[in-house]
C-alpha cells in the first residue's frame, strides 16, 4: 500500500481510537503507522473481544531502533485495561513472529505457517495452547 495514500487515511492517534465509536481505523503515532480493528475473535472454543493489529508501519529511518516495543509497552496495557485481547494478524517478517512469542503471545493454531498470526491475553494462566 502506498504510504502516501495511508497517510491521508490517518486522522486520529490511538486514544482518539480506542474512545470512538469507529471499529478500525490507521493510526499514526510517533514514526509509526498501524492500522487497528475492534474485532470479536474465536480462539480455544471461546469468544473474545480483541484489538486487532492488521498493518504496522514504522519509517524505514526508525526501523531497528524500538519503536514499535516502546508503542507495545503502552498498547498492551491499554488494550488489557479495556478488557481486550490483542491480535495480530498476517506477520510476514520471521524476527517479528519471534519477537511476539518471546513477549508472551500465543501462535493462533488456525493460522497458516506463511503468514502466522498471534493473540496475547490479558490473563495467559487462564489460556490453553
Amino acid at each position: 500500500m502506498d504510504l502516501i495514500y495511508i497517510q491521508k487515511l490517518i486522522t486520529m492517534n490511538l486514544n482518539q481510537f480506542l474512545s470512538s465509536s469507529l471499529t478500525n481505523a490507521w493510526i499514526k503515532e510517533p514514526y509509526l503507522q498501524l492500522y487497528i480493528r475492534k474485532s470479536t475473535r474465536l480462539y480455544n472454543k471461546q469468544i473474545y473481544q480483541c484489538l486487532d493489529l492488521a498493518n504496522i508501519l514504522v519509517q524505514t529511518n526508525y526501523r531497528g531502533k524500538g519503536i514499535f516495543t516502546k508503542f507495545l509497552t503502552r498498547f498492551e496495557p491499554l488494550a488489557f485495561s479495556l478488557n481486550k485481547t490483542i491480535f495480530v494478524e498476517s506477520i510476514l517478517n520471521y524476527n517479528l513472529k519471534n519477537f511476539f512469542l518471546k513477549s508472551g503471545y500465543i501462535l493462533d493454531p488456525q493460522s497458516s505457517d506463511f503468514s502466522p498470526c498471534v493473540f496475547k491475553f490479558k490473563e495467559q494462566t487462564n489460556v490453553k495452547n
